[in-house]
């Protein structure tokens, strides 16, 4: 196998040694009630690549970049890399993968990597997704059939006097409606020739009106 380099995130690498990539869809399953599950969606998860790639103080695929230190350098890199939680592309023989995010990074030291460094690197897609402002219509802010507004509450408090009275145990109107309905009573009354009973009409209209002055 011929090695190809390989950039992930703008950090040249000598070579990648193990490609893998990971395709997965979600097929959810709805119960129904004839006892068997339906299907009506595909839904793609994103994409995985699991890379294997390798950094030498000589690079072995291309000239430019050699230095006594170049493996220290990449590995601070990439661990930098990994801190900044950025998205990145990788590029290689095997196509351009965008939105990649480094979800695993390992950076084996031993005493076989003074000159060289064998990397193990995990990436997922991000797949994101944009606002967008609408306007709604102002009848979607209206109620019922006729599309009219819904009106406001009362906001008068308990016991307001306002209008008609609240208050608990306020008797004031309903004796004053007794005694107009008892007048009433006593004028048919005195219409019908009681004159005991004209007289006391008139004795309540003086209470009610205070008296003649």
């Amino acid at each position: 196998m011929r090695l190809q380099p390989v950039n992930i995130g703008g950090i040249a690498c000598d070579a990648l040694i193990h490609h893998e990539l990971g395709m997965e869809t979600d097929i959810p399953d709805y119960p129904v009630e004839e006892g068997f599950s339906v299907q009506d969606t595909m839904i793609l998860k994103p994409k995985t690549l699991t890379l294997t790639v390798i950094v030498s103080n000589t690079p072995i695929t291309f000239r430019s970049g050699a230095s006594p230190t170049r493996v220290q350098q990449v590995a601070a890199r990439f661990q930098e890399l990994y801190t900044r939680r950025e998205l990145i592309t990788v590029t290689s023989s095997k196509g351009v993968f965008k939105n990649m995010g480094i979800t695993s990074l390992s950076l084996p030291y031993d005493v076989s990597t003074k000159t060289s460094l064998e990397i193990p690197i995990t990436l997922k897609e991000v797949l994101t997704t944009s606002s967008k402002a609408v306007t709604i219509p102002s009848e979607y802010g209206r109620g019922g059939d006729t599309g009219t507004t819904a009106g406001t509450a009362s906001t008068t408090p308990y016991g307001s006097q306002s209008g008609s009275s609240n208050i608990v145990g306020n008797n004031t109107s309903s004796n004053s409606s007794e005694k107009d309905a008892s007048i009433i009573y006593k004028v048919g009354t005195a219409l019908a020739g009681d004159e005991e009973g004209l007289k006391n009409i008139l004795s309540n209209i003086a209470d009610l009106t205070g008296g003649v002055k």
